[in-house]
């Protein structure tokens, strides 16, 4: 299966590595703090770092952006409006302390429906606002890396600065809830989910949000 998953950190992100098994081309998602032994899995088969994607710009999926990108031939890259939030990370942001290796700045930025070359395999960019505004998330295969946008049965939190409920609804009901109903769901915290199981059952939208509110 060409995406990985691993938890870590102490808020149990999930980090992906997505990657094209011809190539060994690979993608490194949201690189949260404690991502050294994923990086030494990815030496251990062979996979060679292209890009360093973050799907939004919250210190525990960026923590070890630095670590990812050391000696990395890789191209680091957000959504444009998050970008200020790797330089307050630089100087430790309270959450999870300072990283010992800064992010660098972004090499370039997420655009909507933009299309990232993995071999003869593409990671499709959504941009998906409302849980920060630079929220995004990525489209390989049967699966879609939803961040902080979507869970199983939930959604990201919209109270912090930036945040917008009615923005993150926007963003699932027309850019995720479209995919085809058997994709699967890949968040940046808990399981794995589809977007038929959320479409029917996620209390926040879709068919379970209209029976809570009936």
């Amino acid at each position: 299966m060409p995406i990985q998953r691993f938890v870590v950190g102490p808020m149990g992100n999930n980090t992906y590595i997505v990657f094209d098994e011809a190539s060994k081309e690979a993608a490194i998602v949201d690189p949260a703090k404690g991502t050294g032994p994923v990086l030494v899995w990815m030496k251990s088969h062979g996979l060679l770092p292209k890009y360093v994607l973050n799907t939004h710009g919250h210190s525990d999926h960026t923590f070890d952006n630095g670590l990812a990108m050391d000696g990395a031939d890789a191209a680091l890259m957000i959504g444009e409006p998050d970008e200020a939030m790797l330089e307050a990370l630089a100087e430790g942001d309270g959450w999870l302390g300072k990283p010992e290796m800064p992010s660098p700045i972004a090499d370039a930025y997420l655009e909507h429906e933009q299309e990232l070359v993995l071999g003869t395999t593409a990671i499709r960019v959504l941009h998906t606002p409302g849980h920060t505004p630079g929220s995004s998330c990525f489209v390989y295969e049967d699966a879609v890396l939803t961040g902080d946008t979507l869970f199983q049965g939930s959604i990201g939190r919209t109270d912090f600065p930036g945040g917008s409920m009615p923005e993150i609804v926007k963003s699932i009901e027309t850019h995720l809830y479209t995919l085809a109903p058997e994709t699967r769901v890949l968040p940046g915290h808990m399981e794995v989910s589809t977007i038929n199981d959320e479409k029917r059952h996620n209390p926040f939208v879709g068919d379970g949000a209209r029976i809570n509110l009936s």
